[in-house]
């Protein structure tokens, strides 16, 4: 984990940056997401929902609803884990183009070990 010390109005901050997180500037902005949304070809499993138009840079996006998990912190661990696997995986195959996954609920009931191979799996689809 990489951490970075700045000084902010004098009080010392830590700026705590994960390793398998996407950058700022690879995550959707609203306005491409709308796009993407409406326009892009959709792949579906049990689990999740991809929705993804080619390009020739990649943006990423994960979204967690309500119906998935009630609790803002289980939906934002689980958010983060779908980053980190898009992560590795844009950075393993080089992917190009913008992806959403979107969650459903039926994702809380895949163990640890296999939901790396699941999100793998709909990534691989879309190619």
């Amino acid at each position: 984990m990489c951490t970075q010390l700045l000084r902010v109005l004098g009080v010392l901050c830590f700026v705590v940056q994960y390793p398998d997180m996407l950058a700022k500037k690879q995550r959707l902005t609203t306005k491409e997401f709308d796009v993407v949304f409406k326009s892009g070809k959709r792949v579906h499993s049990p689990t999740m929902q991809l929705i993804y138009t080619p390009g020739d840079t990649f943006h990423g996006a994960a979204v967690v609803g309500k119906k998935v998990y009630k609790r803002a912190v289980d939906r934002n661990r689980l958010r983060r884990r779908l980053y980190g696997v898009l992560y590795r995986h844009q950075k393993q195959q080089g992917y190009a183009g913008t992806y959403i996954l979107v969650a459903k609920p039926a994702i809380k009931d895949i163990s640890k070990n296999t939901f790396t191979q699941t999100v793998t799996e709909v990534l691989n689809k879309a190619r």
